[in-house]
């Protein structure tokens, strides 16, 4: 038999405290005079604005396919496992998300193949850096359940998944306890729109790996370049969305991606969302350049790092949500591979 493994995604306060995972209690970081407070965007947003659940809100009871599903029925039924779990908890549907899907079923297919569980990839690679390569915009957090025996299997070309397989993964998710609860938080976050939904099937092997990319979508911003020089400027610029208020905008570095081993990969639990170096904020609050804002739309003009500093460089939008005072929340993520 063959036992599932599943990895938290965490999370992290700005201003100078230390990374928190997933299954620790939030705590906020205090701000500097002038300084908008920032929460852990891992957490869901607690207010009397657009992301506070519905009371008493519960999901008809979801029937159970017959027979098995190829790739594309299993996203959907996993969908439709995600959105009853919300509604039953007086949550907003998401809805599904073929950008983030792709990213999904990378990571999903490499977890197969590697005998592995993980947010980081064989390649190196994390879960923001995965959406952006498939031309994602806006902010992702994931959940992922495999295998982690560290043996390495084909995958199967034709897959067929039953509902049992599906289930199980949700289930593992939804039945965690805190502190470990990392996962059941990230599916009833109130704040998500989208699902990107990743199913892989090893051969010979009777489970499903999954791959969960939960989209937080409140703008639209012009494109980045996949690649510049370190210490180069970027352009960055966009459009917050309904009664979002543009917060901010952050720069922070990864070390460059390079292959990691299933060993070690499955010596890993948490993922901590990389914490900005450099935050801009508008006119009127403590910052290094003011970002330029109109109305919805902001712009402005940052370099990534220093000249001499390669890596991967983590773009991020802030915005504020009604009811949530001066707190920002992270809206979107997306990585610049430096030279």
């Amino acid at each position: 038999m063959h036992d599932y493994r599943l990895c938290d995604l965490s999370a992290f306060v700005v201003a100078g405290s230390a990374v928190l995972a997933a299954c620790a209690s939030a705590e906020h970081a205090a701000a500097a005079p002038d300084e908008p407070s920032v929460a852990q965007p891992s957490q869901p947003v607690t207010s009397k604005g657009k992301h506070s659940p519905a009371p008493g809100k519960h999901a008809a009871p979801l029937a159970a396919p017959k027979g098995t599903m190829n790739l594309e029925q299993a996203r959907r039924y996993v969908l439709a496992l995600v959105n009853r779990d919300r509604a039953d908890n007086g949550l907003a549907a998401v809805a599904f998300d073929d950008v983030a899907s792709r990213a999904g079923q990378r990571h999903a297919d490499d977890m197969a193949r590697g005998g592995y569980t993980a947010h980081w990839g064989s390649d190196g690679s994390v879960p923001e850096e995965r959406y952006s390569d498939a031309g994602g915009t806006d902010f992702v957090q994931e959940n992922a359940g495999c295998l982690a025996d560290g043996q390495t299997r084909e995958l199967d070309a034709s897959p067929r998944f039953s509902a049992q397989m599906l289930e199980r993964v949700e289930r593992a998710f939804m039945d965690e306890k805190p502190p470990r609860d990392g996962h059941r938080r990230n599916i009833l976050k109130p704040g998500h729109t989208a699902l990107g939904i990743g199913v892989a099937k090893p051969k010979g092997v009777d489970l499903a790996c999954l791959s969960q990319e939960f989209v937080d979508d409140y703008g639209d911003y012009a494109a980045l370049p996949k690649s510049a020089s370190a210490g180069s400027v970027v352009h960055i610029e966009g459009d917050v969305k309904g009664r979002v208020v543009f917060g901010g905008v952050g720069i922070g570095r990864i070390d460059p991606a390079k292959p990691l081993s299933a060993e070690h990969l499955n010596t890993t639990y948490v993922y901590a969302v990389p914490s900005p170096q450099d935050l801009y904020f508008p006119k009127g609050f403590v910052t290094k350049k003011p970002v330029e804002v109109s109305g919805k739309h902001f712009r402005i003009d940052v370099p990534l790092g220093k000249a001499g500093q390669p890596g991967r460089y983590e773009v991020s939008i802030w915005g504020k949500f009604p009811g949530a005072g001066e707190q920002l929340d992270m809206i979107s993520l997306r990585v610049v591979n430096a030279r």
